[in-house]
């Protein structure tokens, strides 16, 4: 009986030992993933920066229908000096989220090297739900970048000598389209961003239980 009581015990250390070793493996990967988020974090200086001058655009654009003509050249070139600023803060960000994209792009490599064919489910659904968040979110600078264009455009054409209230009116009336469009696709990488959070809780509960 004690042989056998000794056999027991032997196979239960040889699966805690294993299960401990599969954990491990899962664990090696998400912290790599993790980091992901950590390049991210630059993002909010980012969005603080862009988001000052949106008010600041915001405001100035608040007063175009009540500026005097001779007001409007000043105000264009306020308004295409910010509009640059914006586009560069948003070329900022791609770069940051490209870096991110790189590092998932590494952590994925290691998926390979987890045995336990549900740890490594659980891997695989976390990259493949941060791929659709870098598509999504690769499609919302692209609209950005088109808003912002359209803005320049709108800018610009304040500054001249040839201004017309019905072609201020016609770039506003495409660009509240376009701002539209932009929200709508905000709205579909704040949905790809929670998917991504639930499926990274779902690997993270593994560790407490």
């Amino acid at each position: 009986m004690r042989k056998i009581a000794g056999f027991m015990m032997a196979g239960l250390i040889f699966i805690l030992g294993a299960c401990s070793s599969e954990m491990d493996e899962l664990e090696d990967f998400y912290m790599e993933f993790q980091e992901t988020l950590e390049i991210e974090e630059e993002i909010r200086d980012i969005s603080s920066d862009y988001n000052a001058l949106e008010n600041e655009r915001g405001q100035i654009q608040d007063n175009l229908s009540t500026a005097e003509r001779g007001e409007l050249t000043e105000m264009g070139e306020t308004l295409e000096a910010n509009t640059e600023e914006r586009l560069g803060l948003i070329r900022a960000e791609e770069a940051v989220m490209a870096e991110s994209e790189e590092k998932a792009a590494e952590a994925a490599e290691g998926i390979d090297d987890i045995d336990n064919d549900e740890y490594r489910r659980h891997a695989e659904g976390l990259i493949t739900a941060a791929d659709e968040r870098y598509d999504v979110h690769g499609d919302l600078m692209g609209v950005f970048e088109r808003v912002l264009n359209k803005e320049m455009g709108l800018f610009e054409h304040l500054q001249s000598e040839e201004l017309s209230q019905d072609t201020i009116d016609d770039r506003i009336n495409t660009l509240n389209e376009e701002y539209e469009a932009l929200t709508e696709k905000q709205d579909e990488f704040a949905t790809a961003t929670e998917r991504l959070n639930e499926v990274k809780n779902e690997v993270y509960s593994i560790f407490a239980e």
